[in-house]
């Protein structure tokens, strides 16, 4: 027996040698497995290696067998693996080149639909609606493809062949509201009223007015007479839903003294209020839903479709326009800016990006490789008319993919061909302004500075240029939590909301009379403000990435008592209440973050922090007819300028009652104070803990679903919620939250539902 394998001694009586029989079974199994082990570790030896010649000197020749083989399956193994990877690289190498013939074939397409009409138009003795030199345009097209065509002269020569049976498949998988849009000269006459406007009435009745809408359609006239001096316009677009927003929208521009502007109407409703309003509208009957569209429904993605539609319309008619979603405000006129950055300058765009990378604040665009990455935001954006081929190129990519999301789509097509910023291709001129080119080559875009261009997040919560001392170009209501409600709350916080006169005057209908119930306050004037006591909120702040989760709720919720008790004294005096100014110790966002957004340069404490990052403003407006004006109003709003002066000097401080009784109140309903038009309080003390038991249920059950939630810490684990939810009523033991579940022991951090 070889030597490898252990043997028992001789000479040992029987017991022994049952014993050392068991003990000789154990030894064997333990050389046996080391010898495997050593055999795999001379295998991978072999392996890297390349020869077995040295190795097997000195081995069995079981084990040489055994090591040969090895040998020769890991080598086999190795050489499939090699095959493996060079068909793969090999595939994707053939589908790169597909996407980019591709790619390519749709470039030249749209180079082709964006020329062929403007020479035909002029060669008609119309006006050219596309670029000032249409084969000089053509050339720099050409010049761009030869990127990506390895024969250019071909390419070129098949450009009209490629674009007819593209254009043919394109066609088929669009709305038909589109297919006048990629088939004919939209800057010679706009498209015919869609089959929702054909058949409506031909005047629409409003204010004593009949309209008719073909005279309001968006002609190449229309939009040519409304550009300045730089052929710039700004336009936006409203729902009759949502016609509030074009009236603060075109309240902006005209305080701005602008009048390069138009107001597109997606609806008739819609235009006549607008027109009523001698706002400068046009008609853009879209057939969709006149209510809200929801980020994310089908009606949201169709939106975008008609704004696509609505780009091309004014770059066929020769304009450059700034279009923005009506609830992005255009609050400093952005021609200045513009004009600096051309001729180069083709696509600017805002972005979601959340920490400034520009070194002369308001006066240069982000530095393009650290901002690109973040979404690029097409709710503020500038287009000159020379891009119209990159946009045909987008309204095809949007009908193509109908669930994806214009926004994504329209980065998509400029990144084709990848992005240039220092590539020695990139012009120095374009490089100094900070552009740099996409969509092949062909295109010069530029980032606009977070600080000026702000979304949602850099004006409300960075409050970026209200540190720096900077006056914005546009404010963005992204980056909130209460939908159209949370919106224009967030702008009434920032006095940029244009309101009636009867919202700071009001009268209010409604049957409600205090105690219990829902509802509108009954011939309501007045309202309730209180100073709100911040002492805890800012003694618990703490730096970001110091700022804990219970730490945060602590203050809140300190916050939370006062507001439940004003809430609960104003309606029984029958007035509005003016929210406090609130405090966070930490920012909001909709993934797990360390108390401020990654990436942002959010400091902490959120201070103010706007009221949809704790109250659910939407659901409170859905309990109440469909508005919070009837029970709330913003912080600032004895601050707003556009506040009566009859309101502002008619404030008296009053000391807060000890109870919600009628006998406790009745001292703030006296005559002398009924017609002060605020009354105001020093502190608010915890009067929902003065309730009867009975009254205090019903407050419960009338208030439990006011609060929002705080999103978010890690998961616990996979699959599972990282936000926690407010609540009004944390501090009353037992009592039903918004989830129908008992609470039954004092507060702490609970995750979900």
């Amino acid at each position: 027996m070889p030597a490898l394998y252990s043997r028992v001694p001789s000479g040992e009586d029987s017991e022994q040698r049952s014993s050392g029989s068991r003990s000789s079974n154990t030894r064997w199994l333990i050389v046996v497995g080391f010898g495997v082990i050593g055999v795999f570790y001379l295998s991978m030896s072999v392996r890297s290696a390349g020869s077995m010649s040295t190795v097997t000197r000195y081995m069995p020749s079981s084990m040489t067998s055994f090591a040969h083989a090895e040998h020769d399956s890991l080598r086999d193994e190795n050489r499939r693996l090699k095959e493996m990877l060079a068909a793969a690289e090999e595939a994707a190498q053939k589908a790169a080149r597909q996407r980019e013939a591709e790619a390519t074939a749709k470039m030249a397409s749209f180079a082709e639909a964006a020329w062929k009409p403007a020479a035909a138009a002029g060669g008609a003795g119309g006006a050219a609606a596309g670029p000032v030199s249409d084969n000089d345009f053509m050339k720099g097209i050409m010049r761009g493809l030869t990127a990506t065509v390895e024969n250019p002269a071909a390419a070129a020569a098949s450009v009209g062949a490629k674009a007819e049976s593209w254009m043919q498949a394109a066609t088929a998988a669009v709305a038909p509201s589109l297919q006048q849009t990629l088939h004919t000269a939209l800057a010679q006459s706009p498209p015919p009223p869609s089959a929702a406007a054909a058949s409506s009435s031909s005047s629409l009745a409003g204010g004593g007015k009949k309209l008719d809408p073909a005279d309001y359609r968006l002609t190449k006239e229309r939009v040519k007479a409304h550009c300045d001096q730089h052929n710039i316009i700004l336009v936006t677009f409203v729902n009759s839903k949502r016609a509030d927003y074009a009236y603060t929208w075109a309240w902006h521009v005209r305080r701005l003294g602008l009048s390069n502007y138009l107001v597109g109407a997606m609806d008739g409703e819609a235009l006549v209020k607008l027109v009523d309003r001698n706002i400068e509208a046009f008609d853009m009957e879209s057939g969709l839903t006149t209510a809200d569209y929801g980020w994310g429904t089908k009606n949201f993605r169709q939106l975008g479709l008609r704004k696509t539609e609505l780009i091309i319309n004014l770059l066929r008619a020769g304009a450059d326009p700034v279009l923005t979603d009506a609830d992005a405000l255009i609050t400093r006129d952005p021609s200045p800016f513009i004009v600096r950055l051309l001729p180069e300058a083709q696509v600017l765009v805002t972005s979601d990006h959340l920490a400034s990378t520009t070194s002369h604040g308001d006066l240069e665009l982000e530095e393009p490789q650290r901002a690109h990455p973040s979404a690029w935001n097409i709710g503020y954006m500038y287009l000159r008319h020379d891009v119209l081929p990159a946009m045909l190129h987008w309204q095809s990519e949007c009908a193509a993919h109908p669930n994806l999301w214009d926004q994504n789509l329209f980065k998509d097509v400029l990144k084709i061909g990848g992005l240039k910023f220092k590539d020695p291709s990139v012009p120095e001129a374009v490089k100094q302004k900070r552009l740099f080119l996409g969509y092949n080559g062909t295109i010069k875009i530029g980032i606009l500075p977070v600080s000026t261009f702000c979304s949602g997040h850099t004006y409300f919560v960075q409050r970026m240029p209200q540190r720096a001392g900077f006056e914005p170009f546009s404010v963005h209501t992204t980056f909130q939590y209460s939908g159209a409600v949370g919106k224009t709350h967030r702008l009434r916080e920032a006095m940029m909301w244009l309101d009636e006169p009867e919202y700071y005057t009001p009268k209010l209908p409604g049957s409600s009379s205090g105690g219990g119930g829902g509802g509108a306050l009954s011939g309501a004037q007045g309202f309730v403000s209180y100073d709100p006591d911040l002492v805890l909120a800012h003694a618990l702040s703490k730096p970001a990435g110091v700022m804990d989760v219970v730490s945060h709720f602590k203050l809140v919720h300190h916050q939370l008592v006062q507001i439940r008790a004003a809430f609960l004294l104003a309606r029984r005096l029958r007035r509005i209440l003016i929210l406090p100014k609130m405090v966070c110790g930490l920012d909001r966002f909709w993934a797990p973050h360390n108390g401020t957004i990654p990436g942002s340069d959010t400091k902490l404490p959120v201070d103010p922090c706007p009221a949809d990052h704790v109250l659910d403003l939407e659901h409170i407006a859905r309990a109440h007819k469909g508005t919070i004006e009837g029970l709330l109003r913003e912080h600032s709003f004895l601050e707003n300028p556009r506040l009566p002066t009859e309101v502002k000097s008619s404030r008296q401080a009053v000391a807060p009652p000890a109870a919600l009784s009628e006998s406790a109140l009745d001292a703030l309903r006296t005559p002398a104070l009924r017609d002060v038009r605020v009354l105001h309080f020093g502190a608010m003390p915890d009067l929902y803990a003065t309730l009867p038991a009975k009254e205090a249920e019903e407050e419960q059950r009338r208030m439990k679903e006011w609060t929002s939630m705080w999103c978010c810490s890690k998961p616990l684990g996979p699959k599972l919620p990282g936000h926690i939810w407010y609540d009004m009523f944390w501090d009353v033991i037992p009592h039903i939250n918004r989830h129908a579940k008992v609470v039954s022991a004092p507060w702490e951090p609970s995750f979900g539902p």
